[in-house]
């Protein structure tokens, strides 16, 4: 059985999630947020297998390539987000930080089997808060219970936003509508806040 460590990091408060296999101690990080050192003391022991970024914004990715590189793990970013993701020094600055840039090792695409390391993520690609904006679905196999990241996408009672000159608005309300279809007992880990499940989001 996973298990799944939020930790609250960064200028703005980014979360990020941790997914651990007890039994083996590896690991994936999704989202570093813009505090490497406390990252990488959260990752402790863990065997980092990789970094997924659910879209490019830098308080989001703004610890991708430390954390990546002290674990020795690749960094993962859909296809459509790799513009963005060059920007994220730019973004940053904006806000008084400076951040390394991060660099994707690989992408991946709407509906991808994504393998990393033990671990299986489906891929959502959900534009509107950004265009390669994406969430991943994972299935504890012991359990059969899904787990879905969904970045900035969806929160608890709420939405990402869609008015930054990024954003794409008009697609977003098929990416809920993509989101909706999924199992209802779905846990949903956002970007930002507590967690919540599909049904209390259909609920509200």
């Amino acid at each position: 059985m996973y298990t799944i460590d939020r930790v609250v990091n960064g200028l703005l408060e980014e979360n990020c999630w941790f997914i651990t296999n007890p039994a083996t101690n590896r690991c994936v990080a999704i989202d570093p947020g813009d505090d490497a050192a406390t990252l990488i003391t959260a990752l402790g022991k863990r065997i980092l297998e990789g970094v997924l970024l659910t879209h490019g914004h830098f308080d989001h990715v703004g610890a991708a390539e430390e954390l990546a590189d002290y674990g020795s793990a690749l960094v993962y970013v859909h296809e459509a987000e790799v513009d963005l993701l060059a920007w994220a020094p730019e973004n940053a600055r904006q806000h008084g930080l400076e951040i390394d840039v991060p660099v994707p090792d690989l992408t991946f695409a709407d509906g991808e089997e994504l393998q990393v390391g033990e671990f299986s993520f489906t891929v959502l690609h959900t534009p509107g808060h950004t265009p390669g904006s994406s969430c991943f679905l994972l299935r504890d196999p012991e359990t059969e219970q899904q787990h879905l990241f969904s970045g900035d996408t969806l929160f608890c009672r709420d939405i990402g936003r869609t008015d930054f000159p990024e954003s794409m608005p008009q697609l977003m309300a098929g990416s809920l509508m993509k989101l909706a279809r999924l199992e209802p007992a779905t846990i949903v880990y956002p970007g930002h806040g507590p967690t919540t499940t599909i049904a209390d989001e259909l609920k509200g």
